[in-house]
């Protein structure tokens, strides 16, 4: 075993993993994990702290606490590798360490060697070990035996993170993979309001729920260090079989070849759908048109979320009007609808030139003005949201428990048709006064800058929390009797998209210098 070049391997590892905390999605990822400790300290504290934990661990709940403890600080090591460890490990892969003279057994060690040793599971192991301590003090575990069981744990921690990273790895070289991961994470954030709601209306998932997390190695884990016997003996052997088979599912994937995404077509093409569509609304400069609705369904963040902007509408629904006490169904979706007419096309439509680089500078090139390739980019914008708003009122009507009104139809498609010129008019201004240079094949994580978030969270939320302020300060609002006042906001929209329209296609010229340097990184 060379292990003085291991060593050094090992060194490079970690000046690569802190070159990366100093960048801006490092920084972002830390504070991602910061944030996931702080929720584990708030519910620690909320269920009542350290005391709470004395008196349950002597009320004889020390299995249902060990395990809960156990199984956060195994999703929180979890997602903490994942999102620091992407990307580097790729570096000290088994093609790249062929480059250095050790054997093959000695590359599968390095690498393994180098994630193992990850700051992230040093510090899960001495969590982990701290629990063990203050349960042995109190006397209501083994240590020989506990302490075997978190060595087994820590490793099929890691193993599950490496599997994960594997699985995302070969998921991103794939056309759909991004967007199916987009979906997946987006399930998952909704899962943590979702799940309450399914346990109080179907209380027998909550047993069931248990039984099945029996089998996992938190909870395989917190039965070895707590209890004995036989029960000890199947808490190790549990987390024995999850690392046999996540190391054989991990060989598995290794051994197999990348699938390399396919090469797309250079061949131009001037009669695509979207050429006849953007010709058929007789639009001015029908092929830029054209060419930005390309730009859009090319993306693979666009894509997700165009397949989760109606869900996560009616998720939030859901939220505000049907839990007790809360607003009811057609006040909540007043303020929904608009969300649904800029979500999907947010990313581009806060920063439409962040995402060309340096082709940018063909725009001007063009045989057109410059104003129109902002004009026409802001209209194919439009045209994709616009499509969410017969769609959105046919989930209504389908799907709404209420009776039907034509009146509120009228209302919510007033609100809609508000929300989106109101929305997209902003978004001209925050392409003009907040470019940002972003990647354009990024599917995760946020790349816009302070005035383009301004824009989408801002509007997000007072769009959302806009039927409440309707309730206190005018409640006629949301009365369908008085529909006809909700015919005057669509028609201010619109004269304020137009204006803006108008007022950033002359201010385009005189921008142009600064979002050329911005946009290909120079600035």
């Amino acid at each position: 075993m060379n292990f003085q070049l291991m060593g050094d391997l090992i060194r490079l590892r970690y000046k690569l993993m802190w070159a990366r905390t100093r960048t801006r999605n490092g920084k972002i990822a830390l504070f991602a994990i910061g944030y996931l400790l702080l929720v584990l300290v708030l519910v620690l504290v909320g269920a009542g702290g350290i005391g709470a934990g004395m008196v349950a661990v002597r009320a004889g709940k020390a299995l249902l606490i060990t395990r809960i403890v156990l199984t956060s600080l195994f999703v929180q090591a979890l997602f903490a590798t994942v999102m620091l460890g992407f990307g580097i490990s790729a570096i000290f892969s088994d093609v790249e360490l062929r480059r250095y003279p050790i054997r093959a057994a000695e590359r599968r060690l390095v690498r393994h060697l180098i994630g193992i040793i990850d700051p992230f599971w040093i510090l899960t192991l001495a969590l982990d070990f701290g629990l063990l301590i203050g349960l042995y003090v109190m006397g209501a575990a083994s240590f020989w035996l506990g302490f075997a069981a978190i060595l087994c744990l820590v490793i099929a921690n890691y193993l599950a993170a490496r599997f994960i990273e594997a699985i995302v790895e070969r998921m991103m070289k794939r056309e759909s993979g991004s967007m199916l991961l987009m979906v997946g994470i987006m399930v998952l954030s909704f899962s943590g309001a979702i799940i309450p709601l399914l346990l109080k209306r179907y209380p027998g998932i909550a047993p069931a729920a248990v039984s099945i997390l029996g089998f996992t190695p938190p909870f395989g884990a917190g039965a070895a260090m707590t209890q004995s016997g036989g029960a000890a003996a199947v808490g190790i052997l549990v987390e024995i079989l999850w690392i046999i088979w996540l190391g054989f599912a991990l060989l598995f994937l290794e051994s197999r070849p990348m699938e390399r995404q396919t090469s797309e077509s250079t061949v131009m093409n001037f009669d695509s759908r979207f050429d006849r569509v953007a010709a058929g609304l007789g639009f001015d400069n029908a092929p830029l048109l054209a060419w930005w609705l390309r730009f859009y369904s090319r993306n693979s963040r666009f894509k997700a979320l165009l397949v989760l902007s109606i869900p996560i509408a009616a998720f939030l629904t859901f939220n505000f009007g049907a839990r007790k006490g809360g607003l009811g169904w057609f006040p909540a979706a007043l303020g929904t609808f608009p969300i649904v007419t800029f979500f999907a096309t947010s990313r581009f439509m806060v920063n439409q030139f962040g995402y060309l680089g340096g082709g940018y500078r063909r725009c001007f090139l063009l045989p057109v003005a410059p104003a129109a390739v902002l004009r026409t980019g802001s209209y194919a914008s439009m045209l994709l949201s616009a499509c969410f708003i017969p769609a959105g009122l046919i989930a209504w009507l389908v799907f709404a428990p209420v009776p039907f009104d034509g009146r509120e139809i009228v209302m919510l498609l007033c609100s809609a048709l508000t929300g989106m010129f109101t929305v997209h008019a902003l978004g001209l201004w925050a392409t003009l006064y907040g470019a940002r240079k972003g990647n354009y094949n990024q599917s995760l994580g946020n790349d816009l800058s302070l005035f383009g978030n301004i824009v989408l969270i801002g509007g997000v939320m007072l769009f959302m929390f806009s039927p409440m302020i309707w309730k206190a300060a005018l409640p006629v609002m949301l009365d369908p009797g008085h529909w006809w006042l909700w015919l005057m906001p669509p028609v201010v929209a619109v004269m304020f998209y137009r204006v803006s329209l108008a007022m950033a296609s002359a201010a385009l010229t005189g921008r142009r210098e600064q979002l050329m340097a911005i946009v290909e990184g120079r600035a």
